[in-house]
């Protein structure tokens, strides 16, 4: 009976990639532990791929011409190998670098064909009991786990064993990371590398070994463990001579295995199985895992050792390289004039003072301070690092190199015969004796750096000294005050140094191999310990007795360890070799599978067992005695090539049909001692119809998937899931057959036990009942290849198309028929076999939703949850839906949004998400969001959706209409520039001239938010539709109108509009009647209708100024005054902010007047004095307001006394003097009244007129007034008192000449600190006063003494008091920390030593707060914590800011402290934002001396470089980047690898790249600057993003976005700027493929008119280095480019830049001039002709 295919059965699709390069479908695979899918492409790249489709890393081949021929994941997850021909890369899955490269067996030249990485544990017993604790349900990754955490628990501890497993280097300091070298093979140089590397032991690693299988084409074996160790290469010939012509193809084994089994092919294409049969794991048992991970981190040792060795002898090379190239050029001159050395000069020179003529011209001319310098820091630099390499990384390594040989040692020992492990006792001595000739030499090296670096230190002053000496005339005064300084050199070491070092290092005695023909000692030969023999040649050379041979150095010794260790190396892997070999292959028959696969499971653990044996009512639920060692082998192929393309043509002409059939093979080995045998070999075949198998592969345990299509079109394609062990749904399952029974019953196994029938997948039902998905019909999509993750409950599909370009990754365990599925076919005992965990997924798409029956309102109502879970799942849901579906999740959401029968809550909640749909704070984000609404949603749903909303606005509910307001706006925003909606605001205006009441005002709420939108496109496109805006606005808003929301609607939407009826304003008659509704609406009576149209007059004052004169003087100056009496205080704020308005227009008047006449212009903009006109009646009303105070009001309230304090400080600034008296009048009536609110008002007044009025004018009023003021900080009122703080604080801010520090600065700091202790709510005021103090009274930069050194002690103890107890007042504990920071900035330096002290308590007290992240219990606990830690850390910024470079004795502790802050506090925490300001501003002090905490910091830095969640950390991180690199110099380039990749991976994030970039470039330019001519490895990076970035252009009406151009094209001159710089040192070749790139930008920023002065001065510090760079005249023709010269001569002449922009463009014009006249001689005297008199003058 055929069945019809019900529902739609399909799995969760996680993701859909599309590649440049089609897939190479052999080499795809899943990471076993980590969402990471690797895979090969057809141009021979390797890409590893999240599964959201982000690529990870790649893996580059070593030889171009090389192909991909596997890859397979370490069973951990942890690495990845991939084979390239011959070879084999192991890469770390963390970092991406290759960290093992191993080539195939020198005898072996075949290509690699096959890889294999297993797991197998190495106490097979231990295993074993553990499986018989497990439950029968229990799957495979639950058994390992279970494996790993018992381990060896269960046997009888033995001493030697757990002593062996002790692991002692855990306890030893970890190995520093080496510096980049720049070699494929450099994977030292990050610490995630070096950790993966030399991992500590666990006891996962205790209990299991992983096993490394290459096969190569010639049939040849290669076996490994523990990634590099090499037990050596096996033929499959030794199996037997049947598979001679043999190369296997795929590799399957188990844990619990110690056999693996392979499956070959020969030239006549059949296919056998190989067991491979690992005894070694028997034998050695856990002892193989200990040896293997010991013998690997011995080889990655001496890797590393060698890479010291080589950066050592590097490092001398480089820093004797300067000084050898100064010393030959002065020799060969002196010894052809003088005939002697430099040596010998010197020498003479120290001893007797003389100095040969040929010598002083070098010292003065040629070497200079210049030479010096780079002599100085070339040698210094290279001790530096020479002395950090032995110390921090030779050293140690040989330290654990030490402890494992002991290790390994003690093992051989232990065993009573070496054939166990291969260890030889004899063998490991040797090596431990040459390890310790390596320490002994290390040391001496060592040794030998510390001495030559002092006496360099001595030799380097002495010829600093003799430069200057020899450079200055004898007879000068100069020349005495040098001679005296002769006597404070150290002599000695300055002779030691010229006959030692300077001639030859005998660091190259220690690091370096012999010389050519010198002869040496043979190692090898040698009887005795080497140790002894180092020991007696170095202690004659203690006593000056040269020795018969050189000794060997490092290099040498290094050689003769890794000799040794190969030695052994090959005895331990002969050892484990004889106890390798190949079982009794299984011949599978003849012919090409089209595709194929194998899995290798225990069947004494498998599930269906255990449901067997409940099902069978004799067996009493007892288990099968099935014998432990049975392991069964699985082997499905898919249809041969003939069987695949169907009908075949015999030779004869006859047509026969073969049925295509998937094979699957059941083989069974019974394993003993680790040797394997064939127990029976069973199969079964699966009917297919032609060519519909394209791929197969296990699943798990259980199921297998096919990858299944129809070239008949009968099906679509599909994924098929068949059960190969268990029963499969409605009783379908194989039905295996013994070999040579085909076509009879099978009578072996369980046949007999149930009811079995076969699959058969030409039939529509068994198809329709094993699909697991359907791909969709409308596009054809035909899966080619498959690849399976099979971790439990993380199960994935990876399918390849046809075209293997596309792929799409699909999640097994989440199916969305699963549960029906389930309760239709399973049956209990099935249903426990198959263990399906049914998980919620997100919705596909929304209709999935309602198809799931989930409530669409109950996931709307779930968005307004109180609960934070389950609201953000809910908004989770819905963002999901709408990335998938977005057309019908609008349309869904509409509907719910328009239904009138929904509650009022839920269309709320659906009229929410639809705004949230189309708005993002980010201007990119934006404009993709309303792309969406574009390209992803067809006309007829975006009609429809258009209609929905417009009808929820004629709602009776309110908030639907709201919203429906709000989505209107955003459609509106997309669709009004674009003219795609035209009928939307002659629907708005029908809707306000006829509709109902709550019509109306939806209506006109929608008309005020598509007009308050900041798009500026929507902002110009709305001048087209002012008359519809306006018609329904003023239609509204008249008096005529009887409904206040309606009239108020009206209003606000008028005042939005505003803006955009420009055209009609400037028509008289209109205005007129505009003018009329507002003032009308003034004199309501509602409130808010009154305060909205005040708000209209505020616009219009600001929009049409030059319109206002007729209206002031007929309307608006009474109506104001009268507003500003209103007792409704929001009616009164707003008539108080329209003077507000007036003053600040005309203001900006005067400025824009002033700066065009200063400019020579005539055109002025109209000024007409409404300020200076109303001042004598609008200055008593706002003095009266300023009465009306609150006392309850918070600081942060605007109440109608703030509005009209704000309002007198913009009349005395616009009017200046002429409120003066009429202010002096109110303050003298009231400053002594007895409400404190006149009090208040009067001091508030006098504060307030500070700035405006001529200084000479308010001194004598200040000096008199200053007493006084002082006096009411006593007052009884604290509203009072903190006024006068705050009126102290305007007085020092803007008129500190009147106060007399003699006089008035005791008193007065005096008061402000008692009234900053006396109550919490004046600290505010009292800081700001004090810090304006300390600002003014700082003198002079530099000065000895300041008007503050008196009052600093007893002010710093003050402050230390107020924030003593961190249980005071959070808001006067941060602002009195302010006000140590000012003073602390500002401090003399007589009060510098009282600053070095306080850094001891503010280190102490930040000390303190580490320990107080343990007492945390509230979040407001947590806030007032890192308040404190914020404080502290600013005020200790502002400590090392002032002492500089006095802060070095406290800065170890400084540096220890705040690395504790940051490891403690949390993730989300800002305490991290200012102890990055504290680092830089100690790495600015410190300079290069900075570099000792760099290893400790760093990792704090980059993973805030990573953060781009917090952008505000990571531009901090950038920021001090860029702080570290200036202050270390050239020190700091070990660190930059990793800067860059940080940077870098920022600018390619979209949340943070665009908003970080104009930083990072900046950082780009010192960073460059800093390193020199090393940055040339970034050059081509950087050009990149440079040119990439520049493309940037600002579109007109973009103002929010012209800060962030003009930064950025800033950012672009700095790091062209930097890279100039530092590639004139050296490199200045590398820059010219970019020349050409720098001056099209600086074309592009000559002619935009969008620039600033920072710009311009950036772009000609770019002009003058790069004309400088090439002072030869290359690029003349373009430095002589017309634009060229006006944007220099712009600069240069202009009036509104800066003396220092101006000087940098002058300095431009000089570079460019010499660009001009530095050409070739044939063109000289044509370029001269043409240069203007003035550069021809200056050339001559």
């Amino acid at each position: 009976m055929e069945v019809e295919e019900v529902g739609e059965a399909s799995l969760t699709m996680l993701a859909e990639k599309t590649l440049h390069y089609p897939i190479n479908l052999k080499h795809l695979a899943y990471c076993p532990t980590m969402s990471l899918l690797a895979l090969a492409t057809d141009d021979e790249q390797v890409h590893v791929f999240r599964t959201n489709g982000q690529r990870v890393f790649g893996i580059t081949r070593k030889n171009p011409a090389s192909k991909v021929t596997g890859i397979k994941w370490k069973p951990d997850g942890q690495s990845l190998a991939v084979a390239f021909d011959h070879s084999t890369c192991i890469v770390s899955a963390l970092t991406g670098k290759i960290m093992y490269e191993k080539d195939g067996p020198a005898a072996v030249k075949d290509l690699i064909c096959c890889l294999g990485w297993a797991t197998n544990f190495t106490e097979i017993a231990n295993v074993r009991e553990t499986a018989s604790n497990l439950d029968d349900s229990s799957t495979l990754d639950e058994f390992i786990a279970s494996v790993k955490r018992t381990g060896a628990s269960q046997q009888v501890p033995s001493l030697p064993v757990e002593l062996a497993f002790i692991d002692v280097a855990s306890t030893l300091p970890k190995l520093s990371v080496l510096p980049m070298g720049g070699s494929r093979g450099d994977i030292f140089n990050s610490r995630v590398s070096l950790d993966a590397l030399f991992k500590p032991l666990s006891t996962d690693s205790a209990t299991s070994i992983d096993v490394l299988i290459v096969g190569h084409e010639d049939g040849t074996i290669h076996l490994s463990m523990s990634e590099d160790f090499s037990i050596g290469a096996f033929d499959l010939r030794d199996a037997d001579p049947v598979l001679s012509d043999s190369r296997p193809l795929l590799h399957c084994s188990h844990p619990m295995s110690t056999t693996h089994a392979l499956l070959v092919s020969n030239g006549l294409e059949e296919l056998h199985v190989v067991p491979f049969d690992l005894r070694l794991i028997c034998t050695a048992g856990r002892y193989l895992s200990l040896l293997a991970l010991k013998v690997t981190e011995l080889h990655n040792l001496l890797r590393y050792l060698h890479q010291v060795q080589e950066h050592i002898s590097s490092e001398i090379r480089t820093s004797q390289d300067l000084p050898s190239r100064f010393m030959r050029k002065i020799d060969e001159t002196l010894r052809e004039k003088s005939d002697c050395t430099w040596v010998q000069a010197a020498y003479q020179l120290v001893v007797t003072g003389h100095c040969y003529p040929e010598a002083k011209e070098w010292l003065v001319d040629e070497l200079g301070e210049r030479g010096h310098k780079r002599w100085d820091k070339a040698v210094n630099s290279g001790y530096e690092t020479i002395r950090r390499l032995t110390h921090e990384s030779l050293l140690p390594a040989l330290e654990r190199l030490c402890v494992l040989l002991s290790r390994l040692r003690g093992l051989s020992r232990f065993q009573s015969s070496d054939d166990l492990l291969g260890l030889s006792t004899l063998e490991l001595d040797n090596m431990l004796d040459s390890t310790n000739c390596l320490q002994l030499i290390s040391y001496r090296l060592l040794k030998c750096v510390s001495s030559e670096s002092k006496q360099f230190g001595a030799f380097s002053m002495w010829l600093r000294h003799e430069i200057e000496k020899q450079a200055t005339d004898p007879a000068s005064a100069t020349a005495q005050e040098i001679a005296e300084k002769d006597l404070s050199f150290d002599y000695a070491g300055i002779l030691a140094y010229i006959q030692g070092a300077m001639m030859q290092s005998q660091m190259l005695i220690y690091s370096s191999s012999p010389a050519d023909g010198q002869p040496q000692w043979d190692l090898d030969a040698e009887g005795r310990p080497l140790f002894v023999l180092y020991k007696r040649v170095l202690s004659d050379e203690s006593k000056s007795i040269r020795p018969e041979k050189q000794l060997p150095g490092l290099k040498s010794l290094l050689r003769h360890l890794q000799a040794q260790s190969s030695s052994t190396f090959d005895r331990i892997s002969e050892a484990q070799r004889r106890n390798v070999q190949f079982g009794e292959h299984i011949s599978l028959g003849t012919g090409a599978s089209s595709c194929k696969d194998m899995r290798m499971v225990v069947e004494v653990l498998t599930l269906i067992r255990a449901v067997f044996i409940r099902v069978l009512a004799n067996q009493d639920g007892k288990k099968d005695s099935n014998p432990t060692g049975e392991m069964s082998i699985y082997i499905a192929l898919g249809p041969t090539r003939r069987e695949f393309c169907g009908p075949f043509v015999q030779s004869d002409g006859r047509c026969t049909l073969i049925q295509a059939a998937i094979k699957v093979f059941r083989i069974t080995l019974l394993i003993e001692s680790g040797v394997s045998s064939t127990k029976r070999v069973q199969y079964d075949e699966i009917p297919v119809p032609a060519g519909a198998v394209r791929d197969i592969k296990f699943i798990d345990d259980e199921a297998l998937a096919l990858a299944f299509t129809d070239q008949k079109g009968k099906y679509v394609p599909r994924l098929l899931k068949v059960y190969y062990r268990l029963k499969g749904r409605f009783g379908k399952t194989l039905r295996y057959r013994e070999r040579g029974l085909i076509h009879k019953e099978d009578k072996v196994d369980t046949g007999s036990i149930l009811e079995r029938t076969g699959i058969d997948l030409t039939n529509q039902n068994d198809v329709t009942f094993h699909t697991m998905h359907r791909f969709p019909t409308g596009k054809v999509w035909i899966p080619q290849g498959l690849e399976v993750n099979g971790r439990m409950g993380k199960r994935t599909i990876c399918v390849v198309a046809e075209d293997r370009v596309h792929y799409r990754q699909f999640d097994i365990d989440n199916r969305k028929k699963a549960k029906m599925e389930d309760n239709v076919a399973n049956p209990p005992e099935a249903d426990l076999a198959f263990k399906l965990k049914v998980h919620t997924p997100y919705a596909q798409n929304f209709s999935y939703l309602l198809a799931e029956r989930m409530n669409v309102n109950q996931v709307l109502e779930s968005t307004l949850s109180s609960d934070a879970s389950t609201r953000n799942n809910a908004e989770q849901q819905l963002l999901q839906a709408a990335e998938v579906d977005f057309s019908g999740y609008v349309s869904t959401l509409a509907h719910e949004l328009a239904n009138e029968q929904a509650q009022p809550h839920i269309r709320s909640a659906a009229g929410i998400a639809l705004k949230n749909s189309f708005s993002a704070r980010e201007y990119a984000r934006l404009r993709d969001l309303q792309l969406r609404w574009r390209e992803r949603v067809g006309a007829d749903v975006k009609t429809s959706v258009k209609g929905l909303a417009l009808q929820t606005l004629a709602s009776k509910d309110s908030r639907a209409g709201q919203s429906a307001a709000q989505f209107v706006a955003s459609i509106a925003a997309i669709e009004i520039p674009r003219n795609e909606w035209p009928e939307l605001m002659p629907a708005l205006v029908q809707n306000v001239g006829e509709g109902e009441d709550h019509l109306k005002q939806a209506s006109l709420v929608t008309i005020g938010y598509i007009c308050e939108g900041e798009d500026t496109e929507l902002r110009d496109s709305l001048v087209q539709h002012s008359n519809a805006i306006l018609t329904a606005v003023v239609q509204g808003a008249r008096k005529e109108e009887t409904n206040p929301d309606v009239r108020y609607a009206a209003i606000v939407a008028l005042s939005d509009s505003l803006e955009f009826v420009r055209t009609n304003f400037e028509n008289e008659g209109e205005r007129n009647y505009i003018m009329q509704v507002i003032c009308e609406a003034t004199q309501s009576g509602d409130s808010r209708i009154e305060s909205g149209a005040y708000g209209c007059l505020n616009r219009i004052m600001a929009l049409y100024y030059d319109k206002m004169r007729f209206y002031m003087e007929k309307a608006l100056f009474g109506l104001t005054i009268l507003g500003m009496k209103n007792q409704e205080e929001d009616v009164a704020k707003l008539a108080v902010e329209f003077w507000c308005t007036v003053c600040e227009e005309e203001l900006a008047i005067e400025d824009d007047n002033a700066l065009t006449q200063a400019e020579g212009g005539t055109e002025l903009r109209q000024y007409f004095n409404f300020a200076r006109v109303a001042a004598r009646e609008v200055i008593p009303v706002l003095l009266e307001l300023l009465a009306q105070q609150d006392e309850d009001s918070a600081e942060e309230d605007y109440n109608i006394s703030r509005a009209a304090y704000q309002c007198l400080q913009l009349f005395a600034q616009a009017v200046g003097g002429e409120i003066v008296q009429t202010v002096l009048g109110f303050v003298e009536r009231n400053l002594r009244h007895a409400d404190w609110h006149w009090r208040d008002a009067a001091v508030s007044a006098f504060g307030a007129i500070m700035e405006g009025p001529e200084e000479k004018m308010l001194e004598p009023l200040i000096k008199q007034a200053l007493p006084v003021l002082i006096q009411m900080m006593d007052d009884t009122a604290v509203q009072v008192k903190d006024s006068a703080a705050y009126t102290l604080g305007r007085i020092c801010e803007n008129v500190s000449d009147a106060i007399d520090p003699q006089t008035h600065l005791a008193p007065l700091v005096g008061s402000l600190f008692t009234g900053l202790s006396s109550n919490p709510k004046m600290a505010g005021s009292c800081c700001w006063a004090l810090m304006n103090l300390a600002d003014r009274f700082a003198g002079e930069p530099g000065a000895h003494v300041n008007p503050l050194s008196a009052h600093f002690p007893d002010s710093v103890t003050h402050i230390l008091r107020v924030t003593e107890s961190p249980e005071g007042d959070a808001q006067l504990r941060m602002a009195a920390y302010e006000v140590l920071n000012a003073f602390v900035t500002n401090a003399a330096i007589d009060s510098l030593p009282i600053v070095a002290k306080l850094s001891d308590i503010v280190l102490q007290r930040l000390e303190g707060t580490i320990t107080m992240q343990q007492q945390i219990v509230s979040v407001d606990d947590r806030n007032i914590l890192e308040e404190i830690q914020t404080s502290l850390t600013s005020a200790l910024l502002a400590i090392i800011q002032r002492l500089e470079g006095e802060i070095k004795p406290q800065s170890d502790r400084i540096m220890h402290v705040l690395l504790r802050v940051l490891n403690s506090v949390g993730a989300k925490s800002s305490v991290p934002d200012t102890v990055f300001a504290t680092v830089g501003a100690l790495a600015n002090a410190l300079e290069e001396d900075f570099s000792k905490y760099m290893d400790s910091f760093a990792p704090f830095l980059y993973k805030a470089l990573g953060n781009q969640e917090e952008p505000a950390l990571c531009a901090m991180a950038i920021g001090l980047v860029s702080d570290i690199t200036r202050s270390l110099g050239e020190v700091s380039q070990p660190y930059c690898d990793a800067f860059m990749n940080y940077l870098l991976h920022t600018l390619r994030g979209t949340s943070t790249g665009n908003q970080l970039r104009p930083a990072i470039l900046q950082c780009f330019g010192d960073m460059a600057q800093a390193i020199g001519p090393h940055f040339e490895k970034y050059l081509s990076v950087v050009a990149q993003v440079l040119n990439q970035s520049s493309t940037m252009t600002l579109t007109d009406g973009a103002f929010e976005m012209f800060d962030y151009f003009i930064s950025l094209r800033e950012g672009i001159l700095d790091a062209w700027d930097g890279a100039i710089l530092a590639m004139k040192q050296g490199k200045v070749d590398s820059l010219r493929p970019y020349v050409e790139s720098i001056l099209k930008f600086l074309h592009l920023v000559a002619q935009d008119p969008n620039r600033s002065e920072a710009l311009l001065r950036a772009a000609m510090g770019v002009v003058g280095d790069l004309a400088d760079a090439f002072p030869g005249g290359d690029y003349a023709e373009a430095f002589r480019a017309e634009w060229m010269t006006q944007l220099v001569r712009e600069v240069r002449s202009s009036q509104e830049y800066s003396a220092r922009t101006k000087e940098t463009a002058r300095w431009a014009r000089e570079q460019i001039k010499r660009q001009a006249v530095g050409w070739g001689n044939g063109e000289k005297e044509q370029a001269i002709i043409m240069l203007p008199y003035d550069v021809v003058a200056a050339r001559t």
